[in-house]
């Protein structure tokens, strides 16, 4: 399977220390050079920067794309989201995983498919990783993750 991920599920599930239930639930991550630099080197010493910085190598690879501006230019993005979401395209990824509203229209709109923070964790609950709902709620609230009630239910 392959998944490629932007920063802000990394940087959240590190937030209320899940992280590894992307080890967990898909075994490999991909991302592009352009998240690696958001989490580890703009993010220095915040969560997710040490995370991430363990596991590349390990289980998680940074990939070279081939067309980083794909998504880019069509969408205003950022950097990170317009590589992520060209990744997943070169690579026909599985899932690409995003919590920006604007790089989800994009990669929905490119035909990908595409989970978030909250998918992550709503996968872990079905497979019996996390086994409090409304707690892993509160804590994603806590640390500012502004969820809609439609996504909870």
């Amino acid at each position: 399977m392959t998944i490629v991920s932007d920063s802000g599920p990394l940087i959240t599930l590190a937030r209320i220390e899940r992280f590894a239930l992307l080890r967990e639930l898909f075994g490999r991550i991909n991302i592009p050079q352009a998240v690696y630099e958001e989490v580890t080197i703009a993010g220095e010493g915040l969560p997710g920067s040490q995370e991430v910085q363990d596991a590349v190598g390990t289980w998680m690879e940074i990939r070279p794309v081939q067309e980083p501006l794909l998504a880019r230019g069509m969408f205003t993005l950022g950097r990170g989201e317009a590589e992520a979401i060209a990744l997943a395209l070169e690579t026909e990824a599985d899932a690409i995983l995003l919590d920006d509203k604007r790089a989800r229209r994009a990669a929905k709109f490119m035909g990908l498919f595409l989970s978030g923070t909250v998918g992550v964790l709503r996968l872990a609950l079905e497979e019996g990783k996390i086994e409090d709902w409304d707690k892993v709620l509160k804590e994603l609230k806590a640390h500012g993750f502004w969820i809609s009630e439609e996504v909870i239910h």
